[in-house]
């Protein structure tokens, strides 16, 4: 799958690409070799199941939210694993969980990613997680993302993270949450996404994806 993407990515021109995987860094090394081949540079992080507080943290009953975290250097990486490797050590075996207190005196070298999670108020007050990360991370270190994937609530989330990013100066990078390289390649994610959850695709609902939009963009398109 990695190779896959680079490729994809290659024959568009795009100079690096970004590879996130949930709470770790299974596909790295694959996906950096993918990319040293192509001529790409390979950036590379995780997608963090977060809890908001520590009470939080001890029991699996509160909703969790997600932290895309980017390495941007040796130490990040560092960085990056012992965060993942305390919360893999907390939590049941195949689980994971972390709070922002996990990432405390090892921020550098990491970037957060903060999305439509940031529109939260009734988890975080408003503006409350962005004014959190921005205190843990600093302030050039955190990035508000942005998504769209044609569906009806796209442009009023997308313009409420763009008031966030210029209220709190921080900078703001859009993404498309790519799932697959091509719109062709949706099904068999959707059959990957299903066995992954332990279900059929008629019984899948609302863990498969709302539509093909999730795949590899020309850059002018994303642009």
């Amino acid at each position: 799958m990695p190779a896959t993407l680079i490729e994809r990515a290659a024959e568009l021109g795009y100079p690096a690409v970004a590879l996130l995987d949930r709470d770790g860094l299974y596909g790295a090394p694959q996906f950096y070799r993918a990319a040293k081949a192509a001529g790409i540079k390979a950036i590379v992080g995780a997608e963090l199941t977060m809890r908001t507080s520590n009470f939080e943290l001890r029991t699996s009953n509160f909703p969790s939210w997600t932290l895309p975290v980017l390495v941007a250097s040796a130490e990040g990486y560092r960085n990056l694993c012992r965060v993942i490797t305390h919360g893999k050590l907390r939590a049941a075996k195949g689980e994971a969980a972390y709070g922002l207190t996990d990432f405390e005196g090892h921020t550098s070298g990491l970037i957060a990613l903060l999305g439509r999670e940031a529109l939260n108020a009734e988890r975080h007050g408003v503006g409350g997680l962005v004014d959190r990360l921005v205190g843990v991370f600093g302030r050039g270190h955190v990035w508000i993302e942005i998504q769209r994937h044609l569906q009806c609530e796209d442009q009023g989330d997308l313009q409420a993270l763009l008031d966030l990013g210029a209220a709190f100066r921080v900078p703001v990078m859009a993404s498309n949450g790519v799932r697959f390289a091509t719109p062709e390649a949706r099904p068999l994610y959707d059959v990957l996404t299903s066995i992954r959850h332990k279900t059929t695709l008629a019984r899948a609902g609302r863990r498969l994806t709302a539509n093909a939009e999730r795949y590899i963009k020309p850059p002018g398109t994303m642009a």
